[in-house]
């Protein structure tokens, strides 16, 4: 080739790659402020976080680790190290929070509120501030209006409000339930027992539908209520599992008998087994009526026999400990700890669910005494009540690998306590900071004023 065109054609291609290297140094950070864009749109915490020097108990039957490391990198664990272990390429453009001292654990989960079926937005919004300053990080709220619901949870996701995530129910049961002025409320503007998050089952209804319609309303999981028979109830089970979508559910149906629950992702109130046992020709929901309960134990044969089937069937448990108490005519307390127990002792999976509303005096989350009363009542150790409500709380949810323990490539969901509650869980209520995806909330900001009044 002659030297001329040859330096001709060189330069050519040198000026084609000096405009290739421009043109790619000026579109990433276009991309890049685009994704920051995107990310600020959608709430997403950003930034990389080091927590040193607390004592991690991981939400798991692990021993406690002292003298750790969790690093955050936007709203995702990305390692729990000891913290003589961190590098300085680890530190670097990190921010270091000093935590020495201090114990973390995985945020808690209330796994069953209400806050809709009155649809009430000042009062969950209280509550949910309640909660995230307490240490939880997600409730599952077991049916109500839908569209309030929906509503919380994306202004909780996109951090709007300062609230746990909210993971809400789509509610199913026959059609006499539907006479219930409750329904009447929680499906305002339109007729329940026809809208997805309030619907009537029967014979004819068409069951994929019915969980597509439920999914579709941007609920986690499906909850079946009340007057429904057996083989219905099996089916909704059924097709909640082919279509891998929760399906949570009272014990007891009616006229649905405990049995026929078996199988669903988590079962409600542990006493329903005690009231099966004591009256199993009951049809109807309701809470009136009920019958004696004295001398009955977790011995009993017919509490032993349902046990043994339930740890056979995966089923997690919803004790609600909180809706019993030490004295009146319903189940109490002391009977639905022993049968709590019972069920933890077979090996089945026990959450921490409170389903009551807590004194607008406490400044502290409800579900607090859930776990009291799992310790006091049904046997649990500290360790064993954190992860009902950690663990366990996450797989009800079908949730278990974004967050319910501290490890890598979860969602950075925790909680720092100045004292150690595996040594007293109420030490929980000493909470310091909560962490709910990347984004802090710290105790001291906390100004508590007692929750407005709610009607239910």
């Amino acid at each position: 080739m002659n030297l001329k065109y040859a330096a001709i054609a060189l330069a050519v291609v040198t000026n084609a790659c000096t405009a290739a290297t421009v043109h790619a140094a000026e579109e990433k950070p276009k991309a890049n402020v685009q994704q920051d864009r995107l990310n600020k749109l959608n709430g997403k915490a950003l930034g990389r976080v080091i927590y040193s020097g607390a004592t991690v108990i991981d939400g798991t039957s692990a021993a406690p680790r002292t003298g750790m490391s969790i690093i955050v990198s936007d709203d995702r664990i990305e390692a729990v190290l000891p913290s003589a272990q961190l590098s300085e390429a680890q530190k670097t453009s990190a921010r270091v929070v000093d935590v020495t001292g201090q114990y973390v654990l995985p945020g808690l989960i209330d796994s069953h509120v209400h806050y809709a079926t009155n649809p009430d937005r000042p009062y969950a919004e209280a509550e949910l501030k309640r909660n995230i300053y307490g240490g939880v990080t997600g409730v599952r709220d077991m049916a109500g209006d839908a569209r309030e619901l929906a509503g919380l949870s994306r202004e909780a996701l996109l951090n709007r409000i300062p609230s746990p995530d909210v993971f809400f129910a789509s509610l199913v049961a026959g059609p006499t339930f539907f006479k219930d002025p409750r329904t009447v409320v929680a499906a305002l503007g339109t007729q329940p027992g026809t809208v997805p998050w309030l619907y009537s089952i029967d014979d004819k209804t068409k069951m994929p539908l019915a969980i597509a319609q439920a999914r579709g309303t941007g609920a986690t999981g499906m909850k079946i209520y009340a007057n429904l028979p057996g083989p219905l109830v099996r089916k909704l089970i059924a097709e909640g599992k082919a279509q891998k979508f929760p399906v949570w559910t009272h014990m007891q149906v009616y006229p649905a008998s405990p049995y026929d629950s078996l199988g669903a992702s988590a079962i409600s109130h542990v006493c329903m087994i005690a009231r099966y046992v004591r009256e199993s020709d009951k049809a109807a929901y309701g809470h009136s009526g009920e019958p004696s309960y004295e001398g009955l134990t977790a011995e009993d044969p017919g509490i032993k026999k349902y046990i043994a089937a339930l740890a056979k069937s995966g089923t997690i448990m919803d004790a609600t400990l909180s809706v019993y108490k030490t004295e009146g005519p319903r189940c109490r307390i002391e009977l639905a700890g022993d049968i709590t127990r019972a069920m933890h002792k077979a090996g089945i999976k026990i959450i921490a669910g409170t389903d009551t509303d807590n004194t607008g005096e406490d400044p502290f989350p409800v579900v607090d005494h859930e776990l009291e009363k799992l310790v006091k009542y049904a046997g649990f150790t500290p360790q064993e009540a954190i992860i009902a409500a950690t663990a366990n709380a996450a797989e009800a949810l079908g949730k278990q690998k974004e967050f319910g323990t501290l490890e890598a490539g979860k969602l950075a969901n925790m909680v720092f306590v100045r004292r150690d509650p595996l040594q007293d869980i109420g030490n929980l209520r000493s909470v310091v900071l909560t962490v709910k995806r990347g984004h802090e909330f710290a105790r001291a900001d906390y100004k508590f004023t007692p929750l407005p009044v709610h009607e239910d």
